[in-house]
Formats: C-alpha cells, structure tokens, sequence
C-alpha cells in the first residue's frame, strides 16, 4: 500500500503514508521527522535548539540515521551525528468530525546510554498501533556525544537527556495534528531507556510532558545510571586525542574539532581506565549530576535517590518491572559460555562488586562484603560453570533487581499515584535479546519482554495464532495500552486479563507475575532482596 498523506506540523508540512500493520489493519507512518536542529560543529555538546521550519512539503518516508555509536550487538561503529529525529504512527488522522483525541506512547530505547536507536528493525508499532494509541518512536545522542559532562557551563551534561526532553516538548506541541491527546502521553522504555523514563519522573525539566510511565529493566537508581568520573573521563579522552590543557572551554573546542566517529571510537576503547573496565558493565559517558550553573537548565539537580528519597518525583501512575534473569546482559559484555572468561570473572569479582555497590565514603570493610556477597550467591565457592547461574543472580540483583525494588518500596511508602510491579518469566520465541546473545541458559532475561510489546523485525519470526507466544503478546500489549489509556493495566474485567494487577503497596508489597499464566505474588525475589536490604542496613 503507498497512499500519502500530509500533516501540518509547527515547522512545515510532512509527507507520511498509509501501511498495512503486521495484525491485518492499517496505520499512518511518519518517519524521519526533525525535532530538534542537528547538533554538529559548535552545536555539539550543546543543549537541543528547536528545528529549523521548512518551505514547501517534507517527505517523512524513511528513518534517519542512527546516532553515532558502538554497536555492541554488531560489534561495530555506526551511525551519524545529525540523528535527532523521531517517527509517528498513529492508527488514524483527524477528520472533519469530532474524534476523541487517542492516547499517545513514547518509547525511549535503551543500550546503555552508548548504542541504540529507536528504528522499527527493533521497535515495530505495528500491535500497539492496533490497540488504539499512537506510538513515537525516536533518537538521542548517546555516549560521548550525548553526555559528555564537565561540571561546567561549557559542557553541563545529559543533553542526551535533554534531546529526549526536547522530543518530548516536540510531541506536547505537535501530536494533535497526528490525532494524539498531549494530555495523555505516557513515557515508556527498557534498560537505558527504563532508567531514563525514571530520570523524566525525577527531572524538573521533564514536568508536564508526560502523564503516565513505564520503565522496563532499569531505574535512575542503578549503579550504571550515573557516572562516577565523568571529568576525569573527559580529560582522559581528549588527552588521548592530543590535548594536553586543564580548561573546560578549551577542552569542549578541541573535541568539537574531532571526526564524531573517530570521537566515539576512543571514548569507548579509552573513557575508562583500567581498573574501572572491571565494572559488570562498563559503560563509558552516562548521565550525571549537573551542578549549578547560571543560565543552564539542569536535568538532574541531584542524585536520583536523593530525589527519590525526598519524594521529589511528579506524581504519576508508575509501571515498573524485571524478568526473571536480568542478569543475562552480561552476555553483551562478556562470553559466558567461555571457560577462560569465567575464570577471569573469579579472579575479579571483588572489584566487580565494590564497582557496582552503593557504599558510604571511604568506606573500609570492603573485604567484609564482598565475602557476605560470595558467601550468599556462591557458597563460598569459585566462579564455573556450575556456579555460574549464582553469578548472573548476583548480577541481576546487584545492577537491575535492588535499585528497582527500593524505588517501587520508597514510592509506595509516600503513597503518590499508584505504582505497579511485574516480573517476567514467559519464554517464548519472541524473547527478543535471549535470541539476540543466543543464550542456552533456562529463564527469561533482560529486556525479553520487548519482543512480546513491540514487532522486532530483526527476528523475522512468525508465531501461530493460537499459540502460547501470541497469547502473551496480546496479554502484554494489552496491559500496556490499557495503562496508556487508564493509568491502571487492568481497569475492568477481561477474559484475556484474569486477575486484577493489584498496586504494589506498603501493607501489599505484591507484583504481576507474567508467564504462561498471569499471577498475583509477594514479595519479588524475596530472600536476595531481604540480603541487600540487611547489607545495606549494616553499612
């Protein structure tokens, strides 16, 4: 099908067009529109500047390019620095008549703030366009580019960030005209962009863009959320590339000289020192705190528990949730399967976990808890093949399940808009990053869940009507919209939803669990959160 059609938006009119859905229905598409102008020469670094107008009709046919990056799927750089663009697909346009405005969803992609894009190869509209919402889709700076943070005026940090704030300002001024309800937008995303849809609820910069969240696999909270050095990166970087001054202002100069490619490639090969390298993932130019700044508008004001902690968050309903084996990214960073890698994760597992861990300021019985650690996860037994499914618990645990559950438990204590918990264990075909990393372990692992959300092209799998895999996509794809549409996944009764997904409370501290069946439990990962709990306790 190759209809067009056109839509007026703040800047000029875009050239879409009309496409069949995976599902046998019908859609509108509009890729590769500007929101934001492209951040290149002195832009670099910079804060997003609205796009520029345009004369006449754009077409909005392909996607852009992705953001320049290291693609650690493909093991390869890619991408272009003029990236800032994002997609519309919306199930109808508005008419003559007085149509309802639809809800709207904008996902946030995730790859550790350093790779990703939000294309349809991954993040295919096409069941939750069915649903009756409209989807946004798009792209942010990322790694060096996109948070390069000197503590400066010069180079502030997070306009990776703040690109998503940007796009998200663009959809607020412009998505009635797709037939989307900017009252009605809820922000969700996965892994990076799960930590980054916890970032918008905890930014001053993010108030009134959205109405609802959903962060999968990833809170602000994490260890991997925030850089620890983000100067000292900086410096090492540009010392690499041939500076060898102190200022900020000039080191910003220099690095706006550099080739963007060239660029990404030595932050990602020299950003960390060695030592840091060690860290379970190690993961070069996130965000960071901003300082103060005059005339700078700060994303993160303070530390994401320091805000979470002071009920310094906007009061939204929150969806927030894991799978069963989170730990399964360490196969992006490291060949498990391989006897020699796991050996050397034996040999530097204490300084993997004090990279990770949440301890006080000079802290000095590290010894102490690393063994606690070992003693729970290993048994006091080395890292092998045998006791390497007590490491990727202690992976997930230690990078995803404790920073999410002490931000659904500090949440749920203030008692703002409802929060809800899931954990997800359905393995299926559409396990999208277990296929992805070919892993053989049992269990459903980071980001899984994705598949049964969106159309991942890139798995070129087809599944039967009546199966199982189908029956979980519309269950998810279902709750999802629902809360789009709700604020609540489950509003009323439905025969494809059998149990009411109850809010996880103080007194009720219960999640959504999501496998072949949909169940209600208590207590997520009981006895290793109680650890991490009474770990931190003891500190």
């Amino acid at each position: 099908m190759t209809d067009t059609v056109t839509v007026d938006v703040a800047q000029g009119t875009l050239r879409g067009r009309k496409t069949s859905s995976k599902s046998g229905g019908t859609y509108y598409s509009f890729q590769g529109i500007p929101y934001a102008k492209p951040p290149t020469g002195p832009l670099r670094f910079k804060v997003a500047e609205p796009p520029e107008p345009w004369v006449g009709v754009r077409d909005a046919l392909q996607e852009a390019g992705k953001c320049t990056q290291f693609n650690v799927f493909m093991n390869q750089y890619e991408g272009i620095e003029d990236c800032l663009y994002l997609n519309v697909y919306s199930p109808k346009l508005p008419g003559s008549g007085s149509e309802k405005p639809l809800p709207v969803m904008v996902w946030i992609h995730g790859g550790g703030f350093v790779f990703g894009c939000g294309n349809t190869d991954i993040h295919g509209p096409d069941y939750l366009v069915d649903a009756g919402v409209i989807v946004v889709t798009f792209n942010y700076r990322l790694g060096i580019l996109g948070f390069l943070c000197l503590n400066d005026p010069a180079a502030p940090g997070n306009v990776g960030l703040k690109d998503q704030v940007a796009a998200l300002r663009w959809v607020q001024k412009n998505i009635a005209k797709f037939g989307g309800d900017p009252n009605n937008v809820t922000i969700f995303g996965a892994s990076a962009g799960g930590g980054s849809v916890h970032f918008h609820m905890l930014s001053p910069m993010s108030k009134g863009l959205f109405s609802r969240a959903i962060a999968q696999n990833g809170a602000a909270v994490n260890p991997w959320a925030i850089q620890k050095h983000p100067r000292e990166m900086a410096f090492r970087v540009a010392e690499k590339l041939g500076y060898t001054g102190k200022h900020p202002k000039e080191l910003v100069e220099f690095l706006q000289g550099i080739n963007d490619m060239i660029l990404v490639k030595t932050a990602t090969e020299h950003g960390f020192s060695e030592e840091e390298k060690d860290g379970m993932l190690a993961l070069a130019f996130t965000p960071a705190l901003e300082v103060e700044a005059e005339g700078v508008e700060r994303f993160l004001p303070a530390s994401p528990m320091e805000l979470l902690e002071e009920g310094r968050y906007h009061d939204v309903p929150y969806m927030t949730g894991v799978t069963e084996k989170e730990g399964f990214v360490a196969f992006l960073f490291n060949d498990l399967n391989n006897p020699e890698m796991v050996e050397k994760l034996e040999k530097i597992l204490a300084r993997i976990v004090l990279a990770e861990i949440r301890l006080p300021k000079n802290y000095k019985k590290t010894d102490e808890v690393v063994r606690k650690v070992r003693q729970f996860y290993l048994n006091n037994k080395p890292i092998t093949k045998d006791t390497l499914p007590g490491y990727i618990d202690l992976h997930s645990d230690l990078i995803f399940n404790e920073g999410i559950h002490t931000t659904v438990k500090k949440m749920a204590q203030l008692a703002k808009a409802p929060v809800y918990l899931y954990k997800f264990t359905y393995e299926g075909q559409l396990n999208i990053i277990k296929k992805l990393l070919q892993v053989n372990f049992p269990g459903s692992g980071h980001g899984d869940e994705g598949g049964y959300i969106f159309n991942p092209e890139v798995l070129n799998t087809e599944v039967p009507p009546d199966s199982k895999d189908a029956l979980t996509r519309a269950r998810m794809v279902k709750l999802w919209t629902n809360f789009a549409k709700t604020g609540n996944p489950t509003p009323e009764a439905d025969p494809l939803l059998p149990n009411a997904w109850q809010p996880y409370t103080a007194v009720n501290p219960c999640y959504l669990q999501i496998g072949e069946e949909l169940t209600m439990e208590k207590h997520l990962f009981k006895e290793r959160i109680k650890f991490w709990e009474e770990l931190y306790r003891n500190l």
